[in-house]
């Protein structure tokens, strides 16, 4: 087969799927843009030809090596997604199906959006930067962590999907301990070789000092000469601190790990200095080989301090001031821990520590800010007894605008309470007030990143849950947010990925299970629908008997179809219920749109639908409403509620 061929070899296939155009290839393999004859989506595919190797041995151990990479390669947002590893040994090839790149080309000319391509059109801001080293550098600590190592980083393998950065050609990634004959790329390579976690750092290491500064690798560590007069010269010698130390030619000067590297891009990210760090670190070892007294070792170390972070220390909680009451500190620790880590199973422990920690300091903001947080991971309202969630989110807020009216989480509150009051205008300006009042507060991230998918603006909204990621990457919350991110977009695929990871980190919250659930319905798997919904339904059911009737109902119903469903769902609903948003969906499913159009406008003069926080607020973001965007009578309910002052212009809708 020639390099140009649009069509490969008779033969040369995958399975259910369409190669539509060579669109890439090095020395091993060749990636074809390829649709999926089922659904029409289009992926990469890759194929690595036996042909290729000496002999048996690396060939295999390339196919062992994506094939452990497909199993972690969707448990983190910036790893290259695997969606399928086969092998066709008649025609000397294994192959695997995978995320596909964002087009920078026009009409049939397909191009990836890399970040070799955007460097094409010079360096990148320093801000920027920052960011992607974020990204990457957790991608990079993830595949570690798990055994394995890339040996080929460099900016044509970094690949945008959706606007998002990730590693990709994992075609070399294997085993961390494994004595390999292949090789990256020349400029890229460690002094040692490749081959190693450490190996890795140094190739990201250079691809971002040619991202920072449009300087080739091979010219490290020079820097450009006209830099001084960059807007952002300050934030670029920040980097070239993390580059110096990343790219060392001696391993014991080089970051140990990636998380290391992580942390020192962090420190950046939230705004302090690592020239000052390294003349703080420079003095104590001087003081230290100069055997100065000890009064003076002491000055000099003040004196750096004073330096590095002047005369006020920050406070240690990103999220309040202490209080002065050790043991209202310890309680209100105790109770962060809790829903921090995921802990849903214990909420009801967290709001007896919180509350407890109140009695103690009625002062004391940060308690105020574990209810807040605990009151919205529990919208089910079915473990905080005695009291609802809504209103311990409410009492929160006012307290917190009370004791604490600059910090981030009372703005965030304010912006929660703003957004189930349907005025999302200044749902939106608090969360903004929110972020810069404190860019560390995963939750005002978080927040806002749920608000925007709940808007249809999914991109701004992933760029935020990205960030909430760096921050605190094991919240349940942040993945079951990153599936509604897909969800808006009706990647319903990978909507399911993601609420299944929220799952797996916590199995205790029922919101999960239902959307999983949702989801499953939404691509017509009923049976596996009705199952996960249960499964959430039974983990606080006061009666488990009727629960179970009830979801035996619906199974039965389905044997006869969708519509047999949507009317035994009908049957089980509350006969002189006051909600009329769920009345709605199950007529727009029964296919009266009249009837769902009216009962819409209805719930929107109904205060008792407009407080119902799975209602009106989801107008936009529920599926069930797609073939209705272009009705209007449907736009201007969009317009009454308020959505039109937040979701985005028609061009620039998902």
């Amino acid at each position: 087969m020639s390099e140009s061929g649009s069509f490969p070899t008779v033969g040369h296939i995958v399975p259910d799927y369409e190669l539509l155009q060579r669109i890439g290839g090095g020395g091993y393999g060749e990636v074809w843009l390829a649709r999926s004859k089922a659904t029409g989506v289009l992926r990469a595919a890759k194929l690595i030809w036996r042909r290729k190797f000496n002999d048996d041995r690396p060939f295999e151990r390339e196919f062992d090596g994506i094939r452990r990479f497909e199993r972690i390669s969707t448990e983190h947002p910036r790893l290259l997604a695997i969606f399928h590893v086969g092998r066709n040994d008649p025609e000397g090839y294994f192959y695997y199906v995978m995320e596909l790149a964002d087009n920078l080309g026009t009409g049939t000319n397909y191009k990836p959006h890399t970040l070799r391509a955007d460097l094409e059109s010079g360096r990148l801001p320093a801000a920027a930067v920052l960011q992607l080293g974020l990204s990457l550098v957790e991608a990079l600590g993830h595949l570690h962590h798990h055994g394995l190592v890339h040996r080929d980083i460099k900016p044509s393998n970094v690949i945008f999907i959706n606007g998002q950065p990730k590693l990709a050609d994992i075609g070399l990634v294997t085993d961390a301990s494994d004595e390999c004959s292949i090789v990256g790329t020349e400029g890229y390579l460690s002094p040692e070789g490749p081959g190693t976690p450490q190996a890795d750092v140094f190739a990201l290491g250079k691809a971002l000092y040619e991202a920072s500064t449009g300087m080739d690798r091979r010219e490290f560590p020079k820097l450009p000469k006209e830099m001084r007069d960059w807007p952002d010269v300050r934030q670029v010698f920040e980097l070239n601190e993390v580059f110096l130390k990343a790219c060392a030619a001696d391993p014991r000067q080089r970051y140990a790990t990636a998380e290391t590297m992580l942390a020192e891009l962090a420190l950046l990210h939230g705004g302090k200095s690592l020239k000052r760090k390294r003349t703080r670190q420079w003095c104590w070892m001087l003081g230290k080989r100069a055997s100065l007294g000890a009064a003076v070792f002491a000055a000099l170390a003040i004196a750096v301090t004073i330096l590095v972070h002047g005369t006020n220390r920050a406070d240690p909680y990103p999220d309040g001031p202490a209080s002065t009451n050790l043991v209202a500190n310890a309680d209100c620790d105790k109770g962060m821990a809790i829903i921090r880590e995921d802990n849903y199973g214990q909420l009801a422990q967290a709001y007896a520590y919180f509350t407890n920690a109140i009695n103690l300091d009625p002062h004391f903001a940060r308690p105020y800010v574990g209810l807040l947080e605990m009151a919205l991971r529990d919208q089910g309202t079915v473990l905080m007894l005695p009291t609802a969630a809504r209103t311990i989110r409410q009492e929160a807020t006012g307290r917190l605008k009370q004791l604490a009216p600059g910090l981030g989480a009372t703005f965030v509150a304010q912006s929660i309470n703003s957004y189930y009051n349907l005025d999302f205008p200044a749902a939106e300006r608090y969360a903004l007030q929110g972020i810069k009042a404190n860019p560390k507060y995963e939750l005002g991230h978080t927040w806002y990143g749920f608000m925007l998918s709940h808007w249809r603006r999914p991109v701004e909204a992933r760029a935020q849950l990205d960030i909430s990621t760096t921050l605190a990457p094991s919240k349940a919350i942040v993945y079951r947010c990153i599936g509604h991110v897909y969800f808006a977009q009706r990647d319903f695929t990978n909507a399911i990925v993601w609420y299944q990871k929220a799952i797996a980190l916590d199995a205790h919250h029922q919101e999960d299970f239902y959307w999983l659930g949702r989801t499953q319905r939404a691509v017509g798997d009923y049976d596996a629908s009705i199952e996960t919904q249960e499964k959430g339904d039974l983990l606080y059911a006061t009666n488990e008997a009727a629960v179970k009737q009830r979801y035996e109902g619906l199974r039965h119903a389905i044997t006869s179809g969708p519509r047999g469903f949507w009317e035994q769902v009908r049957k089980n609903s509350p006969p002189n219920s006051r909600d009329f948003y769920p009345k709605a969906v199950i007529q727009i499913q029964l296919g009266d749109t009249n009837a769902a159009l009216k009962l819409l406008g209805t719930a929107s003069a109904s205060q008792q639908d407009r407080d119902n926080e799975g209602g009106l607020h989801n107008l936009l973001f529920d599926e069930y409403w797609d073939s209705l965007r272009d009705n209007g009578r449907f736009k201007a309910l969009l317009d009454k509620i308020g959505y039109t002052k937040v979701m985005p212009a028609r061009n620039e809708r998902p």
